[in-house]
């Protein structure tokens, strides 16, 4: 619903989180970048500003559309999981709250197909800690799939670590993992609310929607410790 708005920067950390990732990447200098998960396409917009050959995922028609009419651009409408690896390989690959809807083992053997030796993975996300329940945690992530159309965390106990251990098992190494605090997940509420207020002008009939929508954004899911939000970039062995 955000994404239709034109409301971007919805995943952990914001624009903050995407100027880090980038700014990873950017030491690598890479030519072709995969964009998993690329939502209304704002972090697409800055990496063509870049000069870099991007190709998004998103399994959202409206939002894919969307993006490849904005930005005239060729994007893939499905998920990662469907997506064809004979695309690749590409330099790097990035996601912004998208990796925890993912199986980890299966996504990182992929990933090591898709992204040439030496290239690089940025990714950040929102994941379980070690404190979460698992019978609590299936019960939120349906519960939350069920009142926002996805669900806020993975059904099962994934973590940081899971995803460290899956990726290692597939030959990445670790170059830098910072965790996002939760005042970083707003920047800018004040250009965020002019964006809504805009979208909501061009399309009132959503209106009872996102008022539901913030009603149940108020809701405390889970206890703070059980998640936690982080940002980590890896390299293809």
């Amino acid at each position: 619903m955000m994404g239709i708005l034109g409301v971007g920067d919805l995943h952990p950390g914001g624009h903050v989180a995407t100027r880090f990732l980038l700014g990873e990447l950017d030491k690598a200098k890479p030519r072709t970048v995969l964009e998993i998960g690329a939502g209304a396409g704002r972090t697409t917009a800055r990496m063509m500003k870049r000069g870099w050959k991007v190709t998004p995922i998103e399994p959202s028609s409206v939002l894919c559309q969307s993006l490849m009419t904005e930005l005239r651009i060729t994007a893939h409408a499905g998920t990662f999981e469907t997506f064809d690896e004979k695309d690749g390989p590409y330099d790097a690959a990035i996601g912004e709250g998208v990796f925890y809807r993912l199986e980890p083992q299966a996504t990182a053997a992929k990933l090591r197909r898709l992204i040439r030796p030496g290239g690089l993975l940025a990714f950040g996300d929102m994941t379980w800690t070690d404190s979460a329940k698992s019978d609590v945690v299936a019960f939120i992530h349906d519960q939350t799939k069920d009142a926002f159309g996805i669900p806020m965390a993975p059904r099962e106990i994934v973590s940081l670590s899971t995803w460290a251990d899956a990726l290692r098992n597939e030959g990445f190494s670790e170059r830098t993992t910072q965790t996002i605090e939760p005042s970083a997940f707003d920047g800018n509420p004040t250009g965020r609310r002019a964006h809504i207020a805009l979208g909501l002008l061009r399309r009132p009939d959503m209106i009872p929607l996102f008022l539901h929508y913030r009603a149940l954004r108020r809701f405390r899911w889970a206890p703070p410790s059980w998640l936690e939000s982080w940002m980590s970039v890896w390299q293809r062995n």
